[in-house]
């Protein structure tokens, strides 16, 4: 039996990932499949939109001469494509864990747990980046490579829980 807390946690946490992935579900056998893809695409989609605007932002950086902004955001971009071709190449649906009849509710919070971890992740680099990006528009450019720095490190964060939730998937 579970905690009453725990359970308004996990319905919070349920809330939020539907928002983000319409049909979030991994209760039942038939929606993990979709619920997986989902969430990948959203990963892709999301962090594509971040590259675009950090683009933005190193063109314009470019043509005022700022040499390590255009540096930074180089290095960001090239994990950025990395990341996401790692995202559409790792193995799908082969994960035993989506495709039996049933799994534990341990395995399901694991895989639920992945997901949040990505999304607050995400949220991070997709706020900064527009965040860097109306900033930039607006002339004020003195935090740039410490914002930049913080997408980098919060886009290795994800590819280590990508990694890690891969892993997870794939060995139960």
């Amino acid at each position: 039996m579970r905690c009453t807390i725990c359970m308004v946690t996990a319905s919070a946490v349920l809330e939020f990932l539907g928002k983000l992935v319409p049909g979030y579900d991994y209760r039942s056998k038939m929606s993990r499949l979709n619920t997986d893809r989902s969430v990948r695409e959203k990963l892709v989609r999301e962090l594509r939109k971040s590259a675009t605007n950090l683009k933005e932002v190193s063109d314009l950086a470019y043509r005022d001469g700022r040499r390590e902004v255009v540096d930074h955001i180089k290095d960001v971009l090239k994990g950025i494509d990395l990341f996401t071709v790692e995202i559409e190449g790792a193995p799908f649906g082969q994960s035993p864990l989506l495709k039996t009849d049933n799994v534990s509710d341990d395995d399901i919070d694991h895989m639920i747990e992945f997901d949040r971890q990505l999304a607050l992740s995400l949220e991070i680099i997709t706020k900064t980046s527009e965040l860097v990006y109306e900033h930039v528009l607006k002339g004020e450019t003195s935090d740039i490579v410490m914002q930049v720095r913080k997408v980098k490190k919060e886009l290795d964060l994800m590819k280590n829980t990508f990694s890690d939730r891969l892993d997870y998937f794939m060995k139960r």
